[in-house]
């Protein structure tokens, strides 16, 4: 995204605060969260727009970032304070002994709330792990969870994951690919899921990430140990009101759609009909175990480990 839009991004989420400047630079903490500009930060959008974190003495300014592994780079680089993104880029991250900390978990993965999927062209059939085997898949990113959910997938229903074949497809153009059977089926998740459906011309499989476990975290919150360390009251502060508000944004999505789709420009009328991604509320390891150890199985991990090693603790 452009310094223009950063700019714009970081002032109106300034202005959603709505504070004197001089008071809350006497009173507030800054915290920078970077992040991709995605439905699943409801619940940060939401607490900046009714001054929860303000409230908790915090001026907490978005920053838009390309990616989770951007955000992360920033955050290791000690560019910002947080960072959000894909839990797996955390998993690698640790293991290579980067200094990076999860402070809480953010997006969920329910499989009473499928946001998510594989796509594929409405005149052909995908029933069974067999009828993606040898075939071409598309993924916005690979080793990822879209790309590990598939494969456990596969295995399970009585196919081979190791003759799948990836490519990389940003979600946008997800459904375009798969309806015109460039690839068999190409991961996508909210708002893209939604709009190809409107389509007519792919259908969805919407149990992919369920394979890895009925419910898990999916991304989530991190920070530069030392930082966290010696901000540590920030931290909880911060995290406590992001699930004080989870709480009411996981049960409100029409409460809460006109707001995100002026924040992440998501049309409004598809924001009213996607699957709404849950947020977590609070910050236990178990809920990211699972995918420790089926990404340890499947390779993309080097060894499992409990979740505890990752996570900040006073």
């Amino acid at each position: 995204m452009n310094n223009l839009a950063r700019s714009q991004i970081l002032a109106g989420t300034a202005a959603l605060i709505a504070a004197p400047r001089i008071v809350r630079a006497q009173t507030l903490e800054t915290i920078h969260l970077c992040a991709p500009l995605t439905d699943d930060l409801t619940p940060v959008f939401w607490a900046i727009k009714n001054r929860s974190y303000q409230k908790a003495g915090l001026d907490v300014q978005f920053v838009p970032m390309t990616s989770g592994t951007a955000a992360a780079t920033a955050v290791i680089s000690g560019t910002y304070e947080l960072g959000k993104g894909s839990l797996i880029a955390l998993l690698l991250a640790h293991l290579k002994k980067l200094p990076i900390t999860i402070v809480g978990n953010s997006s969920l993965w329910e499989d009473k709330n499928p946001w998510a999927g594989l796509v594929f062209a409405a005149d052909t059939t995908l029933a069974t792990g067999a009828d993606l085997n040898g075939k071409i898949l598309g993924t916005p990113a690979l080793n990822d969870i879209a790309t590990l959910g598939t494969s456990v997938w596969v295995d399970r229903n009585g196919g081979d994951a190791s003759t799948l074949k990836w490519v990389e497809i940003p979600g946008s153009a997800a459904g375009a690919a798969a309806a015109t059977h460039r690839v068999a089926a190409s991961y996508c998740g909210e708002p893209q899921m939604e709009a190809a459906l409107e389509t007519g011309s792919v259908k969805a499989l919407l149990s992919i990430l369920g394979a890895i476990a009925p419910s898990y975290a999916v991304s989530a919150f991190f920070a530069q140990p030392d930082w966290a360390q010696k901000n540590a009251g920030a931290v909880e502060r911060f995290m406590r009101v992001t699930y004080n508000t989870a709480t009411y944004t996981n049960t409100h999505p029409t409460e809460t759609a006109s707001t995100i789709s002026e924040i992440t420009k998501i049309p409004l009328s598809i924001t009213q009909k996607m699957t709404r991604v849950h947020s977590a509320t609070s910050t236990e390891p178990a809920i990211i175990q699972p995918v420790i150890d089926v990404a340890a199985k499947y390779g993309y991990l080097t060894r499992a480990f409990p979740a505890e090693e990752l996570y900040f603790r006073t």
